[in-house]
């Protein structure tokens, strides 16, 4: 009878939203009307709170899943996917400076650091050519 009881009481009542106040307010009032010992009535609500909290976990995890998938429906992105993406796409694009920076030296051609240098000495060779 008490399985019957134990298993109508974790059916029927929303777990997730009960509070452990509550619980144990609920556990009381049914160990109470079993008349369970009061071992029982410890383990039952022992029970009753473990299965409360999985059942709020569970809540979240859909909760959670739900608006994640309404938000790629919408096509936004969360603000971690966002970082990640982003962080992401930062060492994508260094690799591929890198490996260009990589190939135009071997091609010998020259980088705009490079340039620069030279028209740093040009500037200075004209300035000596002008003032002589």
């Amino acid at each position: 009878m008490f399985d019957v009881l134990k298993q109508a009481v974790f059916t029927s009542v929303g777990l997730a939203s009960l509070t452990r106040e509550k619980v144990d307010q609920l556990a009381a009032e049914v160990a109470r009307r079993a008349k369970l010992s009061e071992q029982d009535a410890k383990e039952f609500q022992a029970e009753l709170a473990s299965r409360t909290e999985k059942a709020r976990q569970d809540l979240q995890a859909e909760i959670d899943r739900r608006i994640d998938h309404a938000l790629i429906q919408l096509g936004i992105l969360k603000a971690s996917v966002k970082r990640v993406s982003a962080d992401a796409s930062a060492e994508l694009r260094a690799a591929i400076d890198k490996r260009i920076d990589e190939a135009l030296q071997r091609a010998g051609v020259a980088q705009a650091d490079d340039l620069r240098a030279l028209t740093v000495r040009f500037d200075a060779l004209e300035r000596k050519l002008a003032a002589k």
